[in-house]
């Protein structure tokens, strides 16, 4: 079994668990549907986004058009977590706007900052994803920078989930921990095989192709 897909059966099981702990316990038990609906989708969040990075992975010797499926699993996850955090942060907006609003606000308290600043930079993640083409950058380039608030995302994103009193204490908190460091990890792996990989070839060729210009002509 290749390590992504390990990757992936923890996640499923941690967003079960999440899930299960959630409804089982007694925060939320005669909760409106809403706050139930936002909670359920934070946990499977959570869980989505300790997979994201590792489906960029590329063992060796893996073929292109493995590749290109893997990257297309992860377009997909990316919009389906961006789905999530959409739905739970309108499902607590409907249900209390006066509370969420002020928890988003920058005078809120330290983890709905926390969740404010991770939704934010999702946000931007998910336009580098939509502009890669128009943005011309070199793809080491949008790598680096996708990666690295990817890994913001996941960190801030987890971080509130666990310091937030809710559905989600006592047990749910070493899950929240274990699937936070997937992802954490998996983001590392990503930036340090971008920073470690070669140029692409030819990106070290002047533009004469290498040849030496010498009286009238070229000699290469």
């Amino acid at each position: 079994m290749s390590l992504v897909r390990v990757v992936g059966a923890v996640a499923v099981l941690g967003a079960a668990v999440l899930v299960v702990l959630a409804l089982a316990g007694p925060h939320l038990a005669g909760a409106p549907v809403l706050l139930v609906v936002s909670t359920v989708a934070a946990c499977l969040a959570v869980a989505a986004l300790a997979v994201q990075p590792w489906l960029t992975r590329r063992p060796q010797r893996e073929p292109d058009h493995h590749r290109a499926r893997k990257v297309g699993v992860h377009v997909r996850v990316g919009g389906i977590v961006t789905v999530l955090v959409v739905l739970h942060v309108v499902a607590l907006l409907v249900e209390d706007p006066d509370d969420a609003l002020y928890s988003m606000s920058p005078d809120g308290p330290t983890r709905a900052r926390m969740a404010l600043i991770a939704t934010l930079l999702l946000g931007v993640v998910t336009l580098l994803g939509v502009l890669r083409r128009r943005l011309r950058w070199s793809p080491a380039t949008w790598r680096f920078v996708h990666g690295s608030l990817a890994a913001l995302v996941v960190v801030l994103g987890v971080g509130h989930a666990v310091v937030i009193q809710g559905a989600l204490d006592g047990w749910g908190t070493p899950v929240l921990l274990v699937l936070g460091g997937l992802g954490a990890v998996g983001a590392v792996v990503r930036l340090v095989r971008v920073l470690r990989a070669p140029p692409p070839p030819g990106a070290a060729t002047p533009p004469d192709g290498g040849r030496v210009r010498s009286g009238d002509g070229l000699r290469g």
